[in-house]
């Protein structure tokens, strides 16, 4: 009910809002003469991206993190909001200039720990609502990255690395820096960091990208943590390696869990401390694998995995509060679900969700309440909360409202047989202004990973590839989920094994010619594009076809040989396209590279300088061999950006060099 009146009341608010800034534009310009407002690059730019949703333990505050890009500084600007499940105010906590992020709730709802970035060095912080002044906990030169309040809320544990000198020689392979688990006492006059691990344990703290999953929980009674922990603190290990033991506080001693699986990661504890649930994979194939949820008694015996999931890609919430069940969210389709498994191993239960597009799924202190993110293809992201026991989502932020004056997009799920008669979808967005009947240029967006998707998200978001720039510049856009996607089921996601450049690239192909069927793509324009893998694949398409009129390739990799040695994640190829000794010629045959003489289509190659993942010779190597052959491409290095484009001012340089280059190839034909 209290959604209802909510959601009802910003409805309400907000077509209040919009009639006034008509009647004040009509007033101001005249009816013929208001300005309207066009998407565009730069305007995208502007949307607040909303992340890491965090309800008090009663419910009724909310934290939240809003992201703003500095575009002079070249980085973007985190900062805490304070919002309600009772109004429709949410506030800063925090000076902008604090670059502040990760907040996390005390177990009593008094006190407020958060991260603050300062010189690339994230210290730790708390404070109370009472009068909002920040105590600092760890500061220093080495990087806190994830923590967690210990039940009584007296100590905060965290996972911090040890201090290194980057410039000094080092052996490969040899342990450089090892992430330690910490405690400091809050409350203390002068809180000192102690670490507890030893050398022989890299617990598990940032992951990929900067992922938050803390890969620690305390145990109930405040005695023990629990961690997952890696060889070493490499993405590939990272991703592949894990193990889990049990650091006693009371005598200092780390106890590690007898290893049943290849991978065994975040441990949470039940209510009642006697059983942690993880998850756990049996699989040799870690990106993207197969993986289950299973539980043990505390003491690491007695394992039991409980039942699969659909995509067999679970991330693990927690439990419920009562401790029966374990609360999951994966993809499923171009969304993610949320579903519920019974600790004694029944069938899973799926959460009815309607047709809720929701991500970043958090659970609060007591257990009865998530936070999330909750956007569609033509509503902008807000944070969200809801009861565990009755999905009805309660808007908390309303801080993107301003973008539902721009032009409404149109996007809908779309699927096509591919030439196997495999049923493929993706996610169609019309050209704003679209007239039935007519032809449009049409663009293809590929996705990275290749185990990731497109999913329901904003087209208006600043993503690298802007949807509603494109649908704005008359460009009808496709994005499909090839095999190889996730949210189809651990089959599909392996089904490009072995085959990269292959049936999923005729998945893409057979999705054009149905929107050629259909009419509604032009086939004499049409334009291909993506990043990371997708980057792979639009180089892959230029060499197979010469349909596309232009092409950009964003930290794609073009040559599989070379990539194979020198990208961090250097068991990734050797996963879908076996040990490279083994299979020298099938690295060949799917490399870009191998076959750059087929190429006409003109090309623009984006990469950042500073990109481990796809290293930048990956860029050099395919327009060096086009330039030398004659053939039409750019290339553009960003000097300061890794692999996931962090500085926002290359971000927005890529995004107008992307839609600019399409208006100059296509549409000027």
């Amino acid at each position: 009910m209290i959604g209802s009146q909510i959601n009802s009341e910003t409805k309400n608010n907000m077509r209040f809002k919009n009639l006034l800034i008509s009647c004040i534009l009509t007033a101001i310009y005249g009816q013929a003469e208001a300005p309207s407002l066009l998407w565009n690059p730069k305007d995208s730019m502007q949307t607040k991206a909303i992340s890491d949703v965090q309800p008090s333990p009663d419910n009724k505050q909310v934290l939240f993190v809003v992201k703003t890009p500095d575009i002079e500084k070249k980085h973007w600007a985190p900062n805490i909001y304070l919002g309600s499940s009772e109004t429709t105010l949410t506030i800063p906590l925090l000076e902008t200039s604090s670059l502040a992020q990760q907040p996390r709730w005390s177990p009593d709802g008094k006190w407020i720990a958060y991260i603050s970035r300062s010189e690339k060095v994230h210290h730790l912080y708390m404070l109370s609502l009472e009068d909002k002044k920040p105590i600092s906990l760890i500061s220093g030169t080495k990087s806190v990255q994830t923590f967690a309040w210990s039940p009584d809320g007296k100590t905060i544990a965290f996972v911090m690395a040890d201090e290194i000198n980057g410039s000094d020689p080092f052996v490969y392979k040899e342990k450089k820096n090892i992430n330690r688990l910490w405690t400091v006492e809050v409350f203390s006059p002068t809180p000192t960091p102690k670490p507890w691990t030893s050398d022989e344990y890299c617990v598990r703290g940032f992951g990929d990208l900067g992922t938050l999953h803390t890969e620690f929980d305390w145990s109930p009674d405040g005695t023990k943590i629990a961690f997952a922990h890696s060889p070493s603190a490499e993405f590939d290990s990272f991703c592949l390696d894990s193990s889990i033991a049990i650091l006693d506080l009371s005598t200092g001693n780390t106890i590690p869990w007898e290893k049943k699986n290849t991978y065994e990661a975040l441990p949470r504890y039940s209510p009642n401390g006697e059983h942690i649930a993880y998850v756990t994979s049996s699989s040799t194939r870690g990106y993207g694998g197969s993986k289950k949820i299973a539980i043990r008694r505390a003491n690491g015996l007695e394992k039991s995995e409980l039942a699969s999931t659909f995509d067999e890609s679970p991330h693990l919430i927690g439990w419920t509060q009562d401790g029966t069940n374990l609360i999951i969210c994966e993809p499923k389709g171009t969304k993610y679900h949320l579903v519920l498994l019974n600790k004694n191993g029944t069938t899973a239960r799926e959460i009815d969700t309607g047709n809720t597009s929701f991500r970043e799924v958090s659970l609060n202190y007591n257990r009865n309440t998530l936070g999330m993110i909750i956007q569609s293809s033509s509503t902008p992201p807000e944070s969200y909360i809801t009861a565990i026991d009755h999905f009805a989502p309660i808007q908390i932020s309303h801080l993107n409202e301003d973008l539902l004056s721009y032009p409404q997009t149109k996007t809908e799920i779309i699927s096509w047989k591919s030439s196997d008669n495999l049923i493929i979808e993706g996610l169609f967005t019309y050209p704003i202004g679209y007239e039935k009947g007519k032809q449009y240029p049409l663009l293809v967006i590929v996705h990275g990973g290749p185990s990731v998707f497109f999913s329901e998200t904003f087209v208006g978001n600043s993503d690298t590839h802007q949807v509603a720039s494109f649908a704005q510049a008359g460009f009808a856009v496709l994005r499909p989920n090839p095999r190889g996607s996730a949210g189809y089921g651990y089959n599909f996601r392996y089904a490009n094994q072995q085959d990269w450049g292959g049936m999923d690239f005729v998945d893409i192909m057979s999705g054009v010619d149905f929107l050629i069927s259909q009419e509604i793509a032009d086939p004499q324009k049409l334009g291909i594009m993506g990043w990371s893998y997708g980057g792979y694949m639009t180089a892959w398409a230029v060499t197979q076809t010469s349909r596309f009129k232009a092409a950009s390739i964003g930290a794609g990799i073009t040559n599989l040989v070379s990539m194979n040695g020198t990208t961090d994640l250097h068991r990734f190829l050797t996963e879908y396209l076996g040990e490279f000794t083994n299979n020298t010629s099938l690295y060949e045959q799917r490399s870009p590279l191998y076959h750059v003489s087929n190429v006409s289509t003109p090309c623009l190659i984006q990469h950042g300088k500073l990109d481990l993942r796809v290293p930048a010779s990956q860029a050099y190597e395919f327009y060096r061999a086009l330039e030398r052959l004659g053939k039409q491409a750019t290339l553009t290095l960003y000097p300061d950006v890794g692999h996931g484009l962090e500085n926002p001012q290359a971000k927005l340089d890529v995004m107008e060099q992307n839609l600019a280059w399409f208006q100059k190839y296509i549409q000027q034909l």
